[in-house]
């Protein structure tokens, strides 16, 4: 059926103001409101919006007249599941369970309808005609299961909400993308959030899609709810007390419904509404709605056993999404902003066309460390933990652990404890065999791949449909009866006191496909293994990252607390520290967390080797910072922390809060520190005189902000860093390598007369930079490279007659 709804409905929805929402976070302007909050991450999303919406343009301009006449539109979905391995990481069944639901409901044909749906309410039942499904091809053409699953911390109460959508997105001109993580931040008003979803064309297509709870999408009733906005339908009750919806078949509502049920309708005209609720008689005269709230339909707050149905009107808006509008008046049809998703070119190039074969073997074998970390000492257990739910009950054939140190075991235990007696950085590896049966479905047996397949079956389901008996008798129907209405449904507006109902059987084939599976995966380094006591009793250690290889020596990056996905767009890479070369507090490099590759919600770490530190009187840390804001209100920290358990466990040092760790103040360009912009300090601790200690440094990222910069860590007796590294005289290039121009820096060296001269690689003079006196303890020099050739050269520093520095520069043309 061709949708002819009048642009005034299109009018009042996308211009009435919402202001109420509890546990669905979806109305207009929410998306506004988590932009003012988080600018930041909003902006860097700027660059991938414009190039989606170019995409999305270029898909409609496609469409030539694909109007759906009695078809049913087919919705590509991904499901990306955010998980830290716990029970939030749903399973494929469960998933497939809930889009099961969710066109059951969106269709009219929810399993509550006819013992939940009062007559009055089910004569406007409507019906989307609309499929969503996995996606079985990805967005680069590969197989896929339409799930994909991202490890990361961001599924405990992301902030901003939107994050996860940086962690793993496929377009959304072509798929309709849902996130499921483990648990929302609290609301400021103190409800809990059980998910939300973006209006269409209401905001960036880099965020849309629905995002809920992983326990709400088991249920597939809040998928439903979602599903509803994401196509356009706001609450209705409008957001507003007696607000309006816009939908003129659903009644007015004074507020949302919660606890109301079948047995507490109807309450109308002469009967007093059930404790707690006013009715909407509370806004308008009862003559206008004397059926009641319509508390049965699905964007209401009623509990998922008592909302059954969309109406008619509420399907024809969802379908203007999808279809566009064809106008009464001028028979002029639009183009609908999600039309291009369900166009047979796109159908086909998601593979989510009748009798498509999934993929076969896509689970993936993964473990994790139970209560604790994967750093112990020497003799110590290790509890690890596996996937095995992930592969289905009675699938899995054998699941063999191998330790790393020569131990294995193949008890199929998915919990396992092994206690290492050997030393060092070891290699993990889980072995998984199964077997599985895959499934392909057409409404035509012949569309079906029968060669392949092991076995094929039919399913039979009877369809509720309604309308007059002449057009269910039209469609083949049986079990006709007629509904009677008293004369609630005349003064509601509808036009007959009687409908009728009726069943309509639907035939769908289905090929089953057995396989056997494989799937194995060795995570490199995962457990380290360290001595009871360390080896190293050195006097004192320093640490300035002159090298990019002192974060593999001393010091090495721990894995980040996020697991980049395949699909990730954020706002950077990830959140990690890396080498800086041409920045520095001692010599000329450190190491940076770049504020272009901040990712909220995010930390990073740095951890040592062991040192032992028993024989100081007063052992300490000492370490050079400095980092910038973005804006006024820096969020972000640095923890400093220590073990004396070989990393089983971190104890506090010091937090760096978030105005020092941003010390350098509000910079709006990339920050590279002066010399002035560094803060240095001492950190001991009584309990540090220990034969065993480590140390580590995490930069936790609570929101975006400028670069932050770490040097010169020094480790020793308090009372020798106290005097150790305060003048010390630094030169520093930058860029370097450097291509026309570089600018030489010099730290620590005020009120000497110097001269700085560009030597080859050979060792000859190849010019004088500059003569002079240093009137400043911070200088900079540019340079003009422009004129020499490509090549490595070195930069020279004299004064009196002795070098006293020398930097490598790397000339590019």
């Amino acid at each position: 059926m061709r949708n002819k709804i009048l642009p005034l409905i299109i009018a009042v929805f996308f211009t009435t103001n919402f202001v109420f929402a509890q546990k669905c976070a979806t109305y207009e302007g929410s998306l506004e409101e988590q932009k003012q909050k988080y600018p930041h991450f909003y902006n860097s999303l700027e660059e991938k919006n414009s190039e989606l919406q170019i995409q999305n343009d270029l898909m409609l301009s496609k469409i030539q007249n694909l109007k759906s006449e009695n078809g049913i539109k087919i919705i590509p979905v991904v499901v990306h599941v955010i998980h830290d391995l716990g029970n939030e990481n749903i399973s494929d069944a469960s998933i497939q369970g809930a889009l099961d639901v969710l066109n059951a409901n969106i269709n009219g044909q929810g399993s509550n309808f006819l013992a939940k749906t009062p007559d009055v309410f089910a004569a406007v039942r409507g019906e989307a005609r609309v499929e969503f499904r996995l996606a079985k091809i990805d967005p680069v053409g590969n197989p896929t299961t339409g799930i994909n699953r991202v490890r990361s911390t961001l599924t405990d109460e992301p902030t901003p909400r939107d994050a996860v959508k940086s962690l793993s997105y496929w377009n959304s001109y072509e798929y309709f993308n849902i996130w499921t993580v483990k648990k929302f931040a609290p609301q400021d008003d103190g409800n809990t959030l059980l998910g939300y979803a973006q209006f269409p064309a209401s905001g960036f297509m880099s965020t849309d899609g629905v995002v809920l709870l992983s326990s709400q999408m088991v249920s597939g009733g809040t998928l439903t709810h979602e599903v509803g906005h994401w196509l356009g339908l706001r609450h209705t009750w409008g957001d507003a007390t007696c607000g309006d919806d816009g939908i003129k078949d659903t009644p007015p509502a004074r507020d949302p419904n919660f606890g109301i049920n079948l047995s507490d309708y109807p309450y109308h005209v002469g009967l007093a509404p059930p404790a707690g609720q006013t009715g909407a008689w509370g806004c308008i005269g009862d003559s206008l709605n004397w059926a009641g709230e319509m508390f049965v339909n699905y964007m209401d707050y009623s509990s998922d056993a008592h909302v059954t149905m969309f109406t008619k009107d509420q399907a024809a808006l969802m379908n203007s999404v999808l279809d566009g509008i064809i106008s009464e008046e001028t028979g002029l049809s639009t183009i609908g902003f999600r039309e291009y998703m369900w166009s047979n070119e796109n159908v086909s190039k998601t593979g989510t066309f009748d009798g498509y074969r999934v993929p076969t073997c896509t689970q993936e074998a993964t473990f994790v460390v139970m209560n604790g970390a994967s750093s112990i000492c020497e003799g110590e257990s290790l509890l690890l933990k596996g996937n095995q739910n992930m592969f289905g009950s009675g699938n899995v054939s054998s699941f063999v652990w191998d330790f790393g140190d020569g131990n294995t075991d193949s008890s199929g235990d998915n919990f396992i404890s092994h206690t290492y007696n050997t030393t060092g950085s070891l290699d993990v590896n889980l072995t998984v065999e199964y077997s599985e049966t895959t499934e392909a479905r057409a409404a035509v047996l012949s569309d079906l791949d029968l060669v392949n397949a092991t076995s094929y079956d039919s399913i039979v389901e009877m369809l509720i449909v309604q309308g007059t008996q002449t057009d269910l008798i039209g469609q083949g129907a049986i079990n006709i009866t007629e509904i009677t209405l008293d004369s609630i449904g005349l003064y509601w507006g509808l036009n007959d006191t009687s409908y009728f109902r009726g069943e309509l059987e639907k035939i769908t084939y289905v090929a089953y496909y057995n396989n056997t599976c494989v799937s194995s995966v060795t995570k490199e380094g995962f457990v380290s293994v360290n001595p009871q006591t360390s080896s190293s009793s050195a006097s004192s250690y320093s640490y300035s990252f002159e090298t990019e290889s002192e974060l593999s020596g001393d010091w090495v990056l721990s894995e980040s607390t996020n697991i980049e996905s395949e699909w990730s767009f954020n706002s950077g890479e990830n959140t990690i520290w890396k080498w800086e070369n041409g920045s520095a507090y001692d010599g000329t490099s450190s190491i940076k967390v770049s504020g272009e590759n901040m990712l909220v919600g995010v930390s990073t770490e740095i951890i040592s080797k062991s040192y032992d530190l028993s024989s100081f009187s007063s052992p300490a840390i000492k370490f050079s910072w400095a980092g910038a804001a973005l804006n006024t209100f820096p969020v972000n920290e640095l923890e400093v922390t220590y073990s004396d358990d070989c990393g089983e466990s971190w104890k506090s040092l010091q937090t760096i809060g978030a105005v020092e760790a941003s010390n350098a103040g509000l910079y709006t360009s990339s920050f590279r520190p002066s010399v002035s912009e560094w803060n240095t300090i001492i950190l001991t601790k009584a309990q540090l005189k220990n034969s065993n200690i480590r140390f580590k440094f995490e930069y936790i990222v609570n929101g975006r902000s400028n670069n932050f910069y770490l040097d010169n860590i020094l480790i020793g007796e308090e009372s020798a860093l106290q005097l150790a590294g305060n003048n010390v005289e630094r030169l520093s290039l930058f860029p370097n390598p450097a291509k026309g121009n570089t600018i030489i820096a010099l730290e620590n060296a005020v009120d000497k007369n110097i001269e700085i001269s560009l030597i080859n690689i050979l060792g000859s003079e190849i010019t004088n930079l500059y003569s002079g006196l240093l009137i400043s303890n911070y200088q900079e020099i540019p340079v003009d490279l422009s004129k020499y050739e490509k090549g490595i050269y070195f930069v020279k520093v004299v004064s009196n007659g002795d070098v006293i520095m020398t930097e490598k520069l790397v000339v590019n043309k």
